[in-house]
């Protein structure tokens, strides 16, 4: 017999026909169920444990599945969260950024309001020198806006310092606490008057020197600070700082002195321009400025004494010129006056002489 020549059975037709061998033993199963009993056992003997193993592998197959799923879900929905709070933290530090940006502006507008009678703009600081204290550094308003060489610069809850360079559209400060700064100031409330001088390197323990106090003042420590009606490039009533520790010098002649800045050198980001300067500036408060009460009583005083010294001495070489006019009309008498004060030169010699020697003295 040649098996080559041999035909092969589909498989369909092999499960068609185990189909109907099961269905028949059903049925006949479900006949005579008693005669099938032993039939049972056996295959339940046989078919139970396959099934279960089956079951077995099934759950654990779907299992596996389900829980690969709900991993790659948890993992997506993570993945958004995890987006989401990076989203928010950003927001929330913007947030906070903005709420410090918003809390420094209204401590300004705050300075702003202490000092109403002086022009003011605001500006931020663009730049700085290469230390850790702001001693010097450079704001983002310049001539364009105002801003001379000698405007005061006001921040935190004082004075920060005075433009001391200008262009177009920058201006360069010097702070109190550089080395070069020296400021007149005064006690508040007292007439005792001081020096402030900056000091980079006193200024890492929180505070600049304070000199030139008399030594018969007696000062509190934690009083007021402010720039003087005498400085010559600073408008007077600029809170400076706070003074403390006073201390004899050695020369028992004078006092020193600590002043702990009002203003914060660590870190300046926006500060207040005065765009009005001492030399020029004028108010209508005697509190403001101690020369507004001169002037005002100069006033009421006559006309010549508000006038300035160059127009009063024009106006009186106008006069003398007048004068010498009519002096040339009356020669003669000058003549005859000058002979009779030639008499008396002899005296007026000796009336000098007696005049010079208390000057000399």
């Amino acid at each position: 017999m040649d098996f080559h020549d041999k035909r092969e059975i589909p498989p369909k037709y092999i499960y068609l026909f185990l189909a109907f061998v099961c269905f028949i033993l059903l049925i006949l199963s479900a006949i005579f169920e008693s005669k099938f009993s032993a039939l049972k056992a056996v295959t339940s003997a046989i078919i139970t444990p396959m099934q279960e193993g089956i079951n077995g592998a099934g759950s654990s197959i779907y299992n596996k599945v389900t829980i690969e799923k709900e991993k790659e879900a948890l993992m997506e929905e993570n993945k958004k969260l995890s987006e989401l709070l990076d989203e928010k933290s950003a927001q929330i530090k913007i947030y906070e950024q903005e709420s410090y940006e918003l809390k420094r502006l209204q401590q300004l507008l705050e300075l702003q309001e202490q000092y109403t009678d002086y022009k003011t703009i605001g500006a931020r600081v663009i730049a700085t020198d290469s230390t850790n204290w702001f001693s010097t550094f450079i704001i983002n308003k310049g001539e364009k806006d105002g801003v001379k060489v000698g405007c005061n610069i006001l921040a935190g809850n004082g004075l920060a310092g005075i433009v001391t360079e200008v262009g177009t559209d920058y201006a360069k400060v010097r702070a109190l606490i550089d080395d070069n700064s020296n400021v007149s100031a005064n006690i508040s409330g007292t007439k005792t008057l001081c020096t402030v001088s900056g000091d980079l390197n006193v200024i890492e323990d929180g505070y600049i020197n304070v000199g030139y106090i008399n030594k018969a003042d007696i000062i509190e420590d934690g009083s007021e600070l402010v720039t003087s009606h005498v400085s010559e490039k600073f408008l007077p009533g600029l809170l400076i700082g706070y003074i403390t520790d006073v201390e004899m010098d050695a020369n028992n002649l004078t006092q020193s002195a600590k002043c702990i800045p009002a203003v914060d050198f660590t870190n300046l980001q926006e500060v207040l321009v005065i765009l009005d300067l001492k030399s020029d500036f004028k108010t209508n408060s005697v509190n403001k400025n101690i020369y507004d009460s001169i002037s005002d009583s100069s006033e009421e005083g006559g006309q010549n004494e508000g006038i300035p010294d160059n127009q009063k001495s024009s106006e009186d070489s106008t006069n003398e010129s007048e004068d010498s006019e009519d002096n040339e009309d009356s020669a003669g008498n000058s003549r005859e006056e000058s002979e009779d004060d030639g008499n008396h030169t002899g005296n007026s010699g000796d009336e000098s002489g007696d005049n010079q020697d208390p000057a000399e003295e």
